[in-house]
């Protein structure tokens, strides 16, 4: 075998100990070799984030080591796996390895290849094996190696690259930076102009891309092969196999790394990537320009096995950002969250990540995942989060898949369907569908998309596209196989089963129709929360645009469309969904809209007419005894507004009243010179007491209300001395006969004044007249008007 570039570090990598820091740029072996190197220390583990990547470098290191793939070089990932018992050298994705975290702790060497692509799942993996391994090795070609030797407390081994010659090209149409205006017509005439031989890689932003540019190729002399993450691992591998004609690799960012695909010789880089955006608390997919080190990498895909040309549809003057920014600082969290309690580290503030997770975006991933049931109130993990956990989908959908395996087979496999075709990204239906289209189940999209990917009782008037039914089977089946479950043996499909199903999981799927525009021309919808549109495609319109439209949507799929002020949230996948199911389904809190009392005696009890409220709504009312939380909030109502036992709750809001003025005087110098103790505790304020007070005495019911007696609700009150004192001094009513005051005072101001709530008189009454209130200025009421007392 020919020596490598990556060769050179060999006896100085076999030498050191610790952790190792490995940049070497495309093309220099690093990943094929260093994991040989390694395997004389015990078990090597190799971390690779791309699943394709990680079946052809394990058949590559098999070859190398002359032995079969499974024996002592395997691979696993998610659906596939070829290991065994004699398995030294073993290539895993990230999800894997985190699944595997003892075995990692056991192995001899853990490498982490590939990290310049700060996935959120290998940063986690980073900070969890920091000290854990007994060697951990880091590689990249593109990767801040001082940066994260220095993180690490590790040696930086540095080797030079072996590439052939990338000659760069620019085609724009005006725009300095990557567009998508007309994509798939410049895509097409680069390749129709291409004057040299050779296969060619096309880099394009996503799944919708590949199909459009797909779609106009046909009918060329061209092997066109596309290439994506949603794509099955037998799928992906055909980018290796020899074609008739002249090869066109249709791929998203998972050709940037790792993989050498033979007789590449053109790359056409579009300069887009479809990443996430994390916007009001949640992570969105976004079309934006790359940055430069992934244009780098994507050029370098031209150079590895012979000379090359790079072709970027955009302009030479256009200044991309430096570097990718890392999944940490831009998407949604809860996968890192999940993961790292799943590892027993839910405390991922402490964890030594090469980049701090920012707190907002923290706290919002805790909020949702305690939502979805799967960290407790100490951020723990629970039984439903490790199921979540365990799962090859996001944990947003995921959630569904757990909540319809607690219920029944038949709506399970409904919800692996729904949750297949959510998860392809993949647009089912070309055109908007028709008012009267009965395909949609009035309005669903959710068992239109279930009827799509199954294929069956397709009326001749809808399209369904054919690529996105065949990734959503694709992922179904691997949806299954994690579930154990055969293949679905119905073509019925239950809208309702669905609604319940999400509404199950995560009640916030639930959003109440609003108006807005002139004449409620617009459609929104909010759930107490982010308020989002529904998109014109979704087929739910025509049951909000009827003579009675729904008055709920539940939600499936949320998108974000456009950017910066005219970014917005938009369904695309939803079910109309009437007040009814959200009352009969529990959803909202108890709120009470009116109490009164029954009976006399120790049967008197309390009755309250009890909203159930969602988003603002009311969804329904009852008038029923209370218990509860709610039965102290209808008991609380009825003394603060003196219905039950009155006297003793007025004179307990007199006594609160004295014992906070109190209070405030202690602190007052001339207050303390008259008598007043210092720094008295005040209490809290009438309404206040009354709740903790309902609260201690243990009412769980409204029915126990006749137990109770005027005494419990007798706030203390001042020592009698200190009572006159206040009642002499500063007294809070001043009867002059005439007229009756009561005093406010306002201490922070040194001011008492005197109110007319009875009576009346066009002059102030003199000082003389008054009680001393001493050390304040004092104001009475005369003649509508405040006066100054002197």
């Amino acid at each position: 075998m020919k020596a490598l570039p990556i060769d050179a570090l060999r006896a100085t990598f076999e030498a050191t100990k610790g952790s190792v820091v490995i940049t070497a740029p495309t093309g220099s072996g690093k990943s094929t070799q260093v994991p040989r190197w390694a395997a004389v220390r015990g078990e090597v583990i190799v971390v690779e984030p791309r699943r394709v990547a990680c079946r052809a470098l394990a058949s590559r290191v098999a070859e190398l080591e002359g032995g079969a793939l499974g024996e002592r070089v395997g691979f696993q990932v998610r659906g596939e796996s070829q290991v065994s018992s004699q398995t030294r050298i073993r290539f895993v994705t990230p999800g894997i390895a985190l699944q595997q975290m003892e075995r990692l702790r056991a192995a001899g060497t853990v490498i982490l290849d590939e990290l310049h692509e700060r996935r959120l799942d290998v940063d986690l993996l980073l900070a969890l094996m920091q000290d854990q391994a007994p060697q951990l090795v880091v590689m990249s070609a593109t990767l801040d190696g001082p940066r994260v030797a220095a993180h690490l407390g590790g040696t930086l081994l540095e080797a030079e690259g072996r590439m052939f010659p990338v000659a760069l090209q620019y085609r724009d149409r005006g725009e300095a930076l990557p567009s998508p205006r007309d994509l798939e017509e410049r895509v097409v005439e680069t390749l129709d102009a291409l004057e040299v031989d050779g296969d060619v890689l096309v880099f394009l932003p996503g799944k919708a891309e590949i199909a459009a540019v797909q779609r106009a190729l046909q009918g060329r002399r061209l092997s066109v092969v596309p290439l994506h993450g949603g794509m099955g691992l037998r799928d992906q591998a055909r980018i290796f196999d020899r074609t008739p004609h002249r090869k066109v690799v249709l791929a998203t960012n998972v050709a940037e790394t790792s993989l050498t695909v033979p007789g590449i010789a053109v790359v056409i880089d579009s300069g887009l990537v479809r990443r996430t955006s994390y916007h009001h608390g949640r992570a969105h997919l976004a079309l934006r320009p790359i940055a430069q080190d992934a244009a780098d990498q994507r050029a370098g895909r031209a150079g590895r096995t012979r000379e090359g040309i790079a072709i970027r549809l955009w302009s030479r003057r256009g200044t991309l950002q430096a570097q990718t920014p890392p999944e940490i600082h831009r998407e949604s969290l809860v996968p890192l969250l999940l993961a790292a309690a799943a590892c027993g580290r839910p405390d991922v503030e402490s964890l030594a990540l090469l980049d701090a997770p920012k707190a907002h975006a923290l706290e919002d991933a805790r909020a949702e995942l305690r939502a979805l049931g799967a960290l407790d109130d100490a951020g723990a993990i629970t039984t439903h989060g490790q199921e979540l956990f365990g799962l090859p989908i996001d944990a947003s959908l995921g959630r569904l898949l757990v909540e319809a395996r607690h219920r029944d087979l038949e709506v399970l496999q409904d919800t692996i369907d729904l949750v297949a075709a959510i998860a392809s990204g993949r647009r089912f239906f070309p055109n908007p569908p028709a008012p009267d289209d009965p395909y949609r189940f009035d309005g669903c999209d959710a068992a239109a998309l279930v009827r799509a990917v199954r294929g069956v009782d397709t009326p001749t008037d809808v399209q369904v596209d054919a690529g996105a039914r065949r990734e959503a089977q694709t992922i179904g089946k691997r949806l299954r196989r994690a579930l154990d479950v055969g293949a679905a043996e119905t073509s019925e499909v239950d809208p309702r089963a669905l609604r319940e199903v999400a509404l199950g999981a995560d009640a916030r799927s639930a959003h109440i129709v609003r108006r807005r525009g002139k004449g409620g021309d617009r459609l929104a919808f909010a759930n107490g929360g982010t308020e989002l549109s529904l998109a014109r495609e979704s087929a739910a319109w025509k049951q909000l645009s009827s003579s009675k439209p729904a008055e709920a949507i539940v939600v499936f799929d949320v998108r974000a469309f456009g950017t910066g002020k005219d970014r917005r949230l938009m369904a695309t996948c939803a079910s109309p969904c009437s007040l009814s199911t959200l009352r009969e389904l529990g959803l909202g809190t108890s709120r009470v809209a009116r109490t009164w009392l029954e009976g006399r005696g120790t049967s008197r009890r309390v009755m309250a007419e009890l909203e159930q409220v969602f988003a603002g709504k009311v969804l329904g009312s009852t008038e029923r005894v209370p218990e509860g939380e709610v039965a102290r909030d209808a008991l609380v109502a009825l003394l603060v507004r003196g219905t039950l036992f009155r006297e003793a709750t007025t004179e307990s809001r007199r006594r609160l009243d004295a014992r906070r003025l109190a209070a405030q005087l202690s602190r007052l110098s001339a207050g303390r010179e008259h008598g007043v103790p210092e720094n008295l505790d005040a209490p809290p304020e009438f309404d206040a007491w009354i709740a903790a007070r309902v609260l201690e005495l243990g009412i769980t019911s409204g029915d126990e209300v006749g137990l109770l007696s005027p005494d419990d609700f007798l706030a203390d009150d001042l020592p009698f001395e200190l009572r006159s004192l206040i009642d002499d001094l500063y007294p809070m009513k001043v009867d002059l006969g005439d007229v009756l005051y009561r005093v406010e005072f306002d201490l922070e101001k040194r001011q008492a004044i005197l109110n007319a709530v009875r009576g009346g008189r066009t002059k102030p009454p003199t000082r003389s007249f008054l009680p001393r209130f001493p050390g304040l200025k004092v104001f009475a009421e005369a003649g509508r008007r405040l006066h100054a007392i002197r």
